[in-house]
């Protein structure tokens, strides 16, 4: 929910005519435009973090050990696993990880 933030942010929108365009929920959003702007504000629970994401780059002469289909494996200490191609958009990879 934190790119469609961004995106309304640029938008230059309303909160209502971009849910609106974009078909969200308006009460959905306002709750979550409420949780972004705490952690902006130093209040959420990522707050502060300087290890939020680690930069990961991969050669082209690296083995896949997925059998050669590209998929960026991500597993989390709660048993949460999340999967995507290589050639996802880095903005739909940030959605699938940021809290």
């Amino acid at each position: 929910m934190y790119l469609a933030i961004e995106l309304w942010q640029e938008s230059g929108l309303s909160q209502q005519q971009f849910c609106i365009g974009e078909r969200l929920s308006v009460k959905t959003f306002g709750y979550w435009l409420k949780k972004y702007r705490e952690e902006q504000a130093g209040a959420g629970p990522v707050a502060g973090k300087t290890d939020a994401f680690i930069a990961v780059q991969v050669s082209e002469d690296v083995r896949l050990s997925d059998g050669g289909t590209g998929q960026i494996e991500i597993s989390y200490p709660n048993g949460v696993h999340v999967s995507c191609p290589l050639t996802a958009d880095k903005h739909l990879l940030k959605t699938l990880v940021t809290i």
